[in-house]
């Protein structure tokens, strides 16, 4: 049963972070992701709002036909997803107009999206270039106790070689501070177009405040809205795998500048090393997916 005081509460909260509204919204993959990352989120539950409008503590009702039926939109939504979320939905009246909320329960595990397993071809490839890049790196001693910027011009040659045009350290969009441009640590256009960019860290530990403002530091810096981006870590630490399950979960959970839709910590699956791992987290910006891939390399100890 939908709650109307639930919903009130939620349109009435500044920060109300468990509730999607949008105006007129009934696209059957807009309403996938959207269920999709109310279902992978913190709360116990959260809502949609379609045929309202929400700015922090202040929200508009326009309303919805009355005769619109929601029925078939939100079965096609849920047929684009990993597993079926536990959802209820239905229209009530608030300031004497038809809205329609859905309900959507916390999960117990990640849902994704069954059409997006599978990312472009592009993205495939220059994230294999990468790959091979970073196991590169790893096995050149020169690099075991090199700074950040040495290890990306290392890492920017070598995707040089494979034909990739690059601007590193290009000063654009706001700095962590938002205060003036920063520098993009690896920026990389094809077709004279943003392709992506790489952001990259040196870490001796899980400093989580350290990895999130470079991980916001992404999309501040990412102007256009790529369709995917790196988030780079060269990782020095005894236990890599223990330190592994602790990004991860730090990555599933930080509140990114983009609403987050899922996590997939496998998807390195089709790559066997074990010091070397990537996960992805799947992203809403301005109504389309992106992808951030996760990579951390483990730099062995001298």
């Amino acid at each position: 049963m939908i709650d109307i005081d639930e919903v009130l509460e939620l349109l009435r909260s500044p920060e109300s972070k468990n509730l999607i509204c949008r105006n007129l919204e009934f696209r059957p993959q807009s309403l996938a992701m959207f269920i999709a990352a109310l279902s992978n989120m913190p709360d116990e539950y959260g809502y949609i709002v379609i045929g309202a409008i929400k700015d922090t503590d202040k929200y508009s009702i326009n309303g919805v036909s009355a005769g619109f039926k929601i029925d078939e939109p939100i079965k096609r939504a849920l047929s684009l997803l990993s597993e079926q979320p536990i959802i209820d939905y239905g229209r009530i009246t608030i300031n004497g107009k038809n809205i329609i909320a859905i309900k959507v329960r916390k999960n117990t595990s990640d849902i994704y999206f069954k059409s997006t397993q599978k990312v472009e071809t592009q993205p495939n490839l220059f994230i294999r270039d990468l790959y091979l890049a970073c196991i590169k790196l790893q096995a050149r001693k020169l690099y075991v106790n090199a700074t950040e910027d040495e290890r990306n011009d290392y890492i920017a040659d070598l995707l040089e070689t494979n034909g990739y045009r690059l601007k590193d350290q290009t000063r654009r969009g706001s700095s962590a501070a938002g205060k003036s441009s920063g520098e993009v640590d690896i920026y990389i256009e094809k077709d004279s177009m943003p392709f992506t960019i790489i952001e990259a860290l040196n870490l001796d530990s899980l400093n989580t405040n350290y990895l999130n403002a470079h991980l916001d530091k992404i999309y501040s810096y990412d102007t256009a809205g790529n369709l995917f981006n790196v988030c780079l870590s060269y990782v020095k630490v005894k236990d890599f795998g223990s330190f592994w399950d602790k990004y991860c979960t730090h990555a599933k959970n930080h509140a990114y500048p983009v609403m987050l839709i899922s996590s997939d910590t496998n998807a390195d699956k089709d790559y066997s090393y074990s010091d070397i791992r990537f996960m992805t987290t799947t992203h809403n910006r301005s109504g389309k997916t992106t992808w951030l891939y996760h990579i951390c390399v483990r730099i062995q100890e001298t």
